[in-house]
């Protein structure tokens, strides 16, 4: 298994949401040590995109915005492929196209040399194992 404290970490947009639950505290631990640059984050552009509405609880904009990010610039064909791999993957039963922002995170969270991408989207998360060694380190933060 990979140090987090020695690669970087991506983060999906529901990664530092908290819900009154014991979850709550893994996050406050986790954004401490992004803080003190223990882990290093990087966000994808389409969930730095996301993190930027306006009803994003501003505690999780405080700890996402300043992170390293993705300028999201063209892609080239064998991202525009990589994409439509995992949107696949993910789409199963769903519309065509309704996974097409998830895929695009998790391509780009690898495209950037993540070793993990955090996420709490269950269908990601059951996905997983379907991806390749590539996408292996998928994570719930709780984990």
């Amino acid at each position: 298994m990979l140090n987090p404290r020695k690669t970087n970490i991506a983060l999906d947009d529901n990664a530092l949401d908290r819900n009154g639950s014991e979850r709550d505290a893994f996050v406050e631990r986790f954004t401490a040590l992004v803080a003190s640059g223990t882990l290093t984050v990087v966000v994808p552009g389409g969930v730095r995109s996301e993190i930027q509405h306006p009803h994003t609880p501003s505690d999780v904009q405080d700890a996402v915005l300043p992170q390293i990010f993705n300028w999201r610039p063209g892609l080239n064909a064998a991202q525009q492929e990589e994409r439509r791999r995992v949107a696949v993957i993910l789409q199963g039963n769903a519309k065509l196209e309704r996974h097409a922002a998830d895929a695009s995170h998790v391509s780009e969270a690898a495209e950037t040399g993540c070793a993990y991408f955090i996420t709490e989207d269950a269908r990601i998360l059951g996905k997983r194992l379907n991806w390749g060694a590539r996408f292996r380190q998928l994570s719930k933060l709780s984990r």
